[in-house]
């Protein structure tokens, strides 16, 4: 007979593998609605600049690149086996489904409840920034099961040193994650964490120094600095875009934060506040220009952690006999779980004016740009262009379409904003003729 731990672990098989599945079709449908639809600008830039590096491309000396090496170069790896865009949304998929499982982990050292931690797992991966960045090469989809991962490795002693290496390599995406990975060390105050966080960045910042030199601060620092500021009025539409995007997850977030007694990993907790944190002081970098909501991505599955808390504690304190409060409470979430599904399907069924997904009062909202069938339309139109001619619209349809783009310089807002990078913005200007 198999001892107690035995059989439970094996009470878990059969609740995950039908997580597993339900996880798998989800997948399956969103690749199939999504197609290949034109949404993100930057998904466009960081995946043609990676089929330039792997056609021998110099990343920041013949190409400019706005970001570190990390994203480009596990871009470039993903298309050397697989030199199209299906491939990078499978793959970015898989980065989807990694930060679920993580989520259905911690959920289940939080609650110890099966249902709570499957039914968080596959939440994560329909929350209305994780369906409009479905499949999307950026650096937050990467970031998110990094920074996962960061916390709870962090609330283990024993594991501290790899949240901080984590941390460190999550920082090689995008600069700004420094503000989550230190979050998660500070909030739980591991000596080894930090220790590794420090190595594992200098080690990586010495390596990138050697292979790139002075063009890698020009293209991530002194560029990026030289983009300037966006508009309050823009920032703050943002945040109001954030905050109605968000707030379905907010709300039950700050119950299950008010009964945090209750959650059986204190540490954990520690952890994964932290991480919110910092993931939710991402929206001040919405004040560069050039910055988008994408950083939401990687604040749902933390905030996701703690909703499913409050979920669980309004379902336990509300059988019979339960209090009019704890009714109130019951309904509330009840409220903003409908609004939460109602911009979900809202972007599902309407990606072109998704009205419900979009915040009230908003003049336009973050809607899908082209449709897959309109991509197949320009793609056609960009082969057609004679011999000669370049392109010089959206990355993305460059890259759908095989082709190249004027100057080999996908990021034309960074080299356009930046003075540093004036050489990369002649090449791209002086390219011609353009077609379409």
């Amino acid at each position: 007979m198999p001892g107690p731990p035995t059989r439970a672990v094996a009470s878990l098989v059969p609740g995950t593998l039908v997580v597993a599945t339900l996880g798998l079709a989800i997948l399956v449908a969103l690749g199939v609605w999504q197609g290949q639809g034109y949404w993100e600008y930057s998904d466009g830039v960081y995946s043609l600049t990676a089929r330039l590096i792997l056609e021998g491309r110099e990343l920041y000396r013949e190409v400019a690149g706005a970001q570190p090496p990390t994203l480009f170069y596990l871009a470039a790896g993903v298309l050397a086996v697989d030199d199209s865009p299906t491939a990078i949304r499978v793959a970015m998929a898989g980065c989807k489904a990694a930060t679920a499982v993580l989520v259905g982990v911690a959920v289940w050292r939080l609650t110890r409840r099966r249902d709570a931690a499957g039914g968080a797992a596959l939440l994560s991966m329909v929350t209305p920034w994780s369906l409009r960045e479905h499949g999307q090469l950026l650096p937050e989809t990467i970031a998110a099961p990094l920074v996962m991962a960061c916390a709870l490795a962090a609330s283990r002693p024993a594991t501290s040193w790899v949240a901080g290496a984590l941390g460190a390599v999550a920082v090689t995406l995008k600069l700004a994650f420094v503000l989550p990975a230190l979050s998660v060390l500070v909030a739980r105050d591991v000596r080894r964490g930090s220790v590794a966080f420090i190595v594992t960045a200098l080690l990586l910042a010495v390596g990138f120094g050697a292979a790139f030199g002075a063009p890698l601060w020009d293209n991530i620092v002194r560029a990026q600095a030289d983009a300037g500021f966006a508009s309050l009025r823009y920032v703050a539409g943002l945040w109001a875009q954030g905050g109605w995007n968000l707030l379905p997850l907010a709300v039950p977030a700050v119950l299950a934060w008010s009964h945090r007694a209750r959650l059986e990993d204190p540490a954990l907790t520690r952890a994964l506040l932290g991480a919110l944190v910092g993931a939710l002081a991402l929206l001040g970098t919405l004040l560069k220009e050039g910055s988008y909501l994408t950083v939401l991505v990687v604040v749902e599955p933390l905030l996701v952690c703690f909703a499913a808390c409050g979920f669980v504690a309004v379902l336990e304190r509300c059988g019979a006999g339960a209090t009019a409060a704890w009714r109130l409470r019951a309904a509330t979430l009840g409220a903003v779980g409908v609004l939460g599904a109602g911009q979900a399907v809202s972007l599902l069924a309407s990606p072109a004016d998704p009205e419900l997904f979009t915040r009230p009062l908003a003049g336009s909202g973050p809607a899908r740009v082209l449709s897959d069938e309109e991509v197949t339309a320009r793609v056609e139109a960009i082969r057609a262009c004679p011999p000669g001619t370049v392109y010089a619209g959206p990355p993305y349809l460059a890259f759908v379409a095989g082709v190249g783009i004027a100057g080999s310089q996908p990021d034309r807002f960074i080299i356009q904003a930046s003075p540093v990078l004036a050489d990369f913005r002649a090449a791209a200007d002086g390219d011609g003729p353009v077609c379409p």
